[in-house]
């Protein structure tokens, strides 16, 4: 089935019909390997033979055609009159005309026709002659028609032969029709003589998809689907020979024509289409194959210029290489730049290609655009190609190389390339120290564990304090704390080195805080370190300095131990943690500081306000750095955030893609405390079964161990075994209160535990579970801890107690931001309270439906609907958020859209944002009904009360 080859055929039919009719002509089809040349030859034939030759009104009948063939090859080259031989000698056998056509000057055809064809005495001037007059006596009762396939592959002979006939064609019907294969040697100029006789040469293009689908439905039975068809073009370029063969291979392996399959069909390269492509490689002149071997090193976009030096070719050569390569299609022009056709061709060229020569030209090619000023990444993949060895300008450009891919958000992509200049650097030497603290560095964001192995080897061949120093700082300290405990004696011995080390002051003081706080990080399970934290606290007086970023580390660091321990009370870690937040850049850089642990500092003492703005700029950050552990843990701080605001489903969501971004391998300690706090609070324990084995059994670090025991605990209640639950909540508490954890919001183990012998009936064991947990959430003081505790203390104590302590519960969640808890406890209050205090309920319940709909708490927000009953009809279906009722109010109040901007610190598109949903919400239009919709709603007191600023941290840097 030929596909886009009208044009070719109408021509080779007209020049049919005019041969019959006595003025012969050439034909010439030429074009690379496999276009469809010798199909578009093929089908000339069977319209030879298809001719209508009756006679016609007014003149006789046409001679009918007469059609031989002939196929050059290579190895006939040889043979002297061998083509011409070919397309005489079944004229002669078959005996029609023999006689006649071989009278006169044409006798000797005969005689040579059917002698000895090795014999060289047939093989002169006289043959020649014979042989175009026999052709010429055809001509009187036939139509020759003469087919010749590959006329570049012809003998000397007969090309002389031919040379001689066609000059005759025009005055006699004769018709020749020949193909010619654009890129081979043969086929240059002047060896096809005849060529340049010739009246029609067609150049059959390339297939279109319309094509390449109708041949996908031939050979593989059914349509292609649109990404299957492309993929198919894209890798032929429409070629039919190359395309016949991807389909064949196809059909062999069953692969289907859908888009699933296209990347599939785009990377297969048929062994039939691979052969084709190394013979004609084969016969190609030296400096094709130079060309071709130096565009396979250099890859897409090369320099024409470039190819040429990188093959040591002249300037000559290199463009005669490339235009053989060019009509032999095997080499595309994107621009200024070339590159090979296809992967077939990569692979027939690797294939030729030594090991050794391989190595050569992809070194030789580094330096070349190195030297060109080429970048850094593109010399670096040829210094990965090679396994030949490096010298130190190579080494060198694969550090500038792993530098640029980290700065573009690659840092697998530089860890590769520095993996390799350690290959060649020595291995007891102060450069492999500084390699490897490079590959640490770009390790750390997707696998800190290699990271600190890396670490670990380099500390040994360092010689100063100061190098050892930041190299250990290079660590991320929110890894898997296991893998970082080995670390500390190196860590206090470089300490205790650094006042001696010659720097300047500013940078021993930096290195000497930095140090200081990854000391007490690696030590907060030490009960003794903790309960030193608040005298270092104090130590560094009331308002610390934060300017430094080693002061804000080592604050930091403080914080949280005292944190972990409640040995400070909420309210002044939370200043503290404030304070860091709005001197401390927003960007991805903090992960691999000790700042991610402000976020536990500020979530625990209920200071969360702001928050997720500053890591939505930090999370931002990390996706352009390509970093997956920096994602992972500002997901893991969002997920906390999210969880001390109540938005439980937000909460879940981020703690899942912390541990799919990172892997659950490299999951840090801050994605396994987020993941073990949200199983509690969602109650779905199954949240922390995708971490690993090594990871949930692990012993080294017993917080974390005990944070796990307690989601296992949570799991042996869904199993109804309140019993078992109870004990491993107890082990947790035992366990953390050893290692000096005694917050009661961060390791909350006697609340759940007094929670399930509550619901056992076991009261006389949950009550003094349940003092204790409010006397530490009264010393720890968070609004969120202690409201939760005063209302567990309801729950165990009961009786006319409850109400009371809900009433304290819920005044002291006033200034909580865990909406959930607030609307669970409102919720419970007003069930308290109901029978005696109806007023006291309704407003209860209708703040408790506000704050369950802000936060997605369907279930309290139905409760509170169906206690509401009637009154239930002015509680609005769909709740205006806190930050909406704020701007509403400013907005009735006759504060502009950029005043309310200015007042609450946020852009006025973000005004104009929650003005809209206002309206939409309220089921009203502009500010003019606002007002009377508030007041309907209990929203709104009076138009002279005054909106409360908003609390937000402004990052630095950020808008």
């Amino acid at each position: 089935m030929l596909l886009e080859r009208q044009n070719e055929l109408t021509v080779a039919a007209e020049a049919l019909r005019l041969a019959a009719h006595g003025n012969g002509s050439m034909v010439v089809i030429s074009g690379p390997p496999g276009i469809g040349k010798s199909a578009v030859l093929s089908e000339i034939g069977e319209l030879a033979l298809r001719l209508t030759t009756g006679p016609t009104a007014g003149s006789a009948a046409l001679p009918r055609p007469l059609v031989m063939r002939a196929y050059a090859a290579p190895a006939e080259r040889s043979f002297a009159l061998g083509v011409t031989r070919q397309l005489l000698e079944p004229v002669i056998k078959s005996g029609t005309f023999v006689s006649r056509w071989s009278a006169g000057s044409a006798r000797p055809a005969l005689g040579f026709l059917q002698g000895d064809p090795e014999s060289p005495r047939q093989h002169t001037a006289t043959t020649v002659r014979a042989l175009l007059s026999l052709v010429e006596n055809m001509s009187q009762d036939r139509t020759p028609v003469l087919l010749i396939d590959d006329l570049h592959w012809a003998d000397e002979g007969t090309l002389d032969w031919l040379d001689q006939l066609v000059q005759q064609v025009p005055q006699r019907g004769i018709l020749v029709a020949a193909t010619v294969c654009e890129g081979e040697p043969a086929a240059d100029p002047p060896g096809v003589r005849p060529v340049a006789a010739a009246e029609h040469t067609l150049f059959p293009a390339p297939l279109g998809t319309a094509s390449v689908d109708a041949l996908i439905l031939q050979h593989l039975g059914t349509p292609g689907e649109a990404e299957f068809t492309a993929a198919c073009h894209a890798a032929t370029r429409g070629n039919p020979l190359h395309l016949v063969s991807l389909l064949q291979e196809c059909r062999s392996r069953g692969i289907a024509p859908v888009a699933a399959c296209a990347s599939e069909v785009a990377a297969l390269v048929p062994p039939a289409l691979r052969r084709r492509l190394l013979l004609g490689l084969q016969d190609q002149p030296p400096s094709v194959l130079a060309a071709a071997r130096a565009l396979h090193v250099l890859g897409d976009g090369a320099d024409p210029q470039v190819v040429g030096e990188l093959a040591g070719l002249d300037r000559v050569d290199r463009e005669t290489g490339l235009w053989r390569l060019d009509r032999l299609t095997l080499v595309v022009r994107e621009g200024t730049g070339l590159r090979l056709a296809h992967q077939a061709v990569h692979e027939v060229i690797e294939d030729t290609m030594p090991p050794g020569e391989r190595n050569r030209l992809h070194l030789r090619a580094a330096a070349l655009l190195r030297y060109r000023g080429s970048t850094p990444e593109r010399v670096a993949g040829h210094l990965l190609a090679s396994t030949a060895p490096l010298d130190d300008e190579s080494v060198a450009a694969l550090r500038h190389a792993a530098d640029a891919a980290v700065r573009r958000g690659a840092p697998e992509t530089a860890a590769r390339y520095l993996r390799r200049a350690l290959l060649d650097v020595p291995p007891h030497s102060e450069a492999r120290a500084a390699l490897l603290v490079e590959l640490a560095t770009a390790e750390r964001s997707f696998a800190p564990s290699v990271a600190v192995r890396h670490i670990t080897q380099a500390l040994p061949l360092l010689t100063g304090a100061r190098a050892r120093a930041e190299a250990l700082l290079t660590l991320t300290p929110v890894a898997t704390g296991a893998t970082l405990l080995s670390l500390g004696d190196a860590m206090r011995q470089t300490a205790r080195e650094l006042p001696a080390a010659e720097m300047r002051p500013a940078d021993r003081r930096l290195l000497e805080l930095r140090l200081e706080a990854r000391l007490h990080h690696l030590c907060d399970l030490d009960p003794s370190v903790l309960a030193s934290a608040a005298d270092r606290l104090g130590g560094l007086g009331g308002r610390p300095e934060m300017t430094h970023p080693g002061q804000r580390e080592l604050l930091v660091s403080l914080a949280y131990t005292a944190t972990v321990s409640a040995t400070l009370p909420a309210r002044q870690v939370s200043a503290l943690a404030r304070r860091v937040l709005e001197h401390e850049p927003a960007c991805a850089a903090h992960v691999h500081t000790v700042v991610p642990l402000v976020i536990p500092v500020a979530v625990t003492a209920d200071s969360v306000t702001g928050l997720m703005s500053w890591l939505d700029t930090a999370l931002a950050d990390a996706e352009r750095r390509g970093g997956r552990l920096e994602q992972s843990v500002v997901l893991s701080e969002q997920a906390l955030v999210l969880l001390a605001q109540g938005r439980l489903t937000a909460a879940r969501d981020r703690a899942v893609r912390a541990l799919s971004v990172s892997g659950a391998e490299e999951a840090s300690t801050l994605s396994i405390i987020a993941s073990a706090l949200v199983a509690l609070r969602t109650r779905e324990p199954d949240l922390v079964e995708a971490l690993p084995e090594r990871i949930r059994g692990v012993h080294e670090n017993c917080v974390l161990a005990a944070l796990l025991v307690m989601v296992r605990g949570m799991k042996a209640e869904r199993r109804h075994e309140p019993g078992m639950a109870v004990e491993h909540y107890l082990d947790a508490e035992y366990a953390l209160d050893r290692a000096g954890w005694r917050n009661p919001v961060l390791a909350p183990a006697a609340y759940w535990a007094a929670r399930t012998l509550h619901r056992m009936g076991e009261s006389e064991r949950a009550e003094p579970l349940a003092e204790r947990h409010l006397e530490q959430a009264r010393a720890w003081g968070a609004p969120s801890g202690l409201g939760r505790a005063l209302a567990l203390q309801a729950a165990v104590t009961g009786g006319s107690s409850a109400p009371k302590l809900l009433r304290e519960a819920a005044g002291v969640l006033e200034a909580s931001g865990d909406l959930l808890t607030r609307a669970s406890v409102l919720l419970r209050l007003a069930e308290a309270v109901a029978p005696r205090h109806a007023a006291e309920a309704e407003a209860a319940l209708r703040t408790s439906f506000e704050l369950a709909v802000e936060c997605g708490a369907a279930r309290i927000a139905a409760r509170a609907q169906e206690l509401l009953g009637p009154a239930a009809a002015g509680v609005p279906t769909r709740g205006l958020t806190s930050t909406e009722r704020m701007v509403a109010r400013m907005a009735v109040e006759g504060l502009t859209n950029q005043a309310i901007a200015d007042a609450l610190g946020v852009s006025r598109r973000a005004v104009e944002k929650h003005l809209t949903n206002c309206y939409r919400k309220m089921s009203t239009s502009g500010r003019s009904g606002l007002a009377s919709a508030l007041e309907d709603a209990g929203l709104f007191e009076s138009p002279g009360t005054p909106a409360p600023p908003a609390e937000t941290i402004r990052p630095q840097g950020a808008a």
